[in-house]
């Protein structure tokens, strides 16, 4: 679906940790037509140090060594790595330079029943060493968390803004059981750039167009504008923001709102620059199995299945890597 601008506003989120129905009451009109116009917004009120954010993920990426990365990447990278979500996506010269690092659900230990039963998308966390990077882990297990509370808030904002009660999605959001993640992505500035994609209008691309693989997706990124979504008038760039998080609805909401809310497609430009780009993909739990419905009442055709989440989430993230490569 081609979105109707690409007008980004910033909204206060604060009011949905509050007790005060007529502020959260604004607040999802606001989401409501941000949804409905460009498909982004911009989170303000949030609460997060993102100063700080910036510097543990640059420190971390500084240090690290190519035996580090090499040990930490998925499989897809070291096939002696059986993890395929949790660990480290290199840079290979020559072809392809962006790199990161991705962690899931720091509940997801040994004894999580989801771990014993061997449940695809379940992973234990793997780290870097602690004495080379000193309080790493114990940033990021507090980030996953307050990411999380974040999103479980905003998504009262996105019930209200449908019409359902603010706890609509409630039940569905337990941290013990939701398979977000957290991407830690960095962007080199480099003098030989590997070969990058173009686009069908010519435009030079480091990700090509998709579509979210999420419920929502909550991004901090650095301010080098880089993003852009489709419009009816062709793509459109996105402002930038550095100091608030890009909000967007992902396909697994566009799926139970018959795209009353759509997923935004949208596209990483070709930027030769050292920047961040940091999104939190806010999943509820494996057995999730919410029953899509139709805000305004006006859904012509078949209503679209009840989805098992986890099926959901390995169906996408396959189709994502099969049309755009490993990222």
């Amino acid at each position: 679906m081609k979105m109707p601008s690409a007008e980004v506003p910033t909204i206060d989120v604060s009011p949905l940790f509050g007790a005060d129905a007529d502020a959260k009451k604004q607040v999802a009109e606001q989401i409501n037509k941000a949804c409905r116009g460009s498909g982004f917004f911009y989170a303000s009120g949030h609460g997060v140090d993102v100063q700080r954010l910036q510097d543990v993920v640059n420190e971390f990426h500084r240090t690290m060594t190519a035996a580090e990365k090499h040990e930490l990447a998925i499989n897809a990278y070291n096939p002696a790595n059986p993890r395929v979500r949790n660990g480290y996506y290199k840079a290979i010269e020559g072809k392809k330079a962006v790199e990161s690092f991705c962690y899931l659900n720091p509940d997801f230990d040994e004894d999580h029943p989801m771990i014993r039963a061997g449940v695809p998308g379940h992973e234990v966390n793997t780290w870097p060493d602690a004495e080379r990077h000193p309080g790493f882990r114990e940033f990021c297990e507090e980030y996953f968390r307050t990411m999380f509370t974040l999103s479980k808030g905003l998504m009262r904002g996105f019930a209200l803004a449908l019409g359902k009660d603010e706890l609509f999605f409630e039940p569905e959001l337990r941290e013990s059981e939701t398979l977000s993640a957290v991407s830690l992505i960095r962007y080199p500035r480099l003098e030989t750039y590997p070969p990058v994609k173009t686009g069908p209008d010519g435009e030079l691309l480091s990700f090509e167009d998709h579509f979210d693989v999420s419920t929502i997706t909550v991004l901090f990124q650095t301010a080098v504008q880089n993003l852009q979504v489709e419009t009816v008038d062709g793509w459109r760039d996105l402002p930038t923001d550095s100091d608030n998080f890009l909000v967007n609805a992902g396909t697994y909401l566009a799926h139970l709102t018959h795209d009353y809310f759509p997923a935004p497609l949208h596209r990483v430009k070709f930027v030769n620059a050292e920047r961040l780009s940091l999104p939190f993909f806010f999943h509820a739990g494996n057995d999730t199995l919410i029953q899509p419905f139709s805000p305004d009442g006006a859904h012509e055709g078949e209503p679209n299945e009840a989805v098992r989440y986890g099926d959901y989430l390995r169906h996408g993230l396959t189709a994502l890597i099969k049309k755009n490569g490993q990222t």
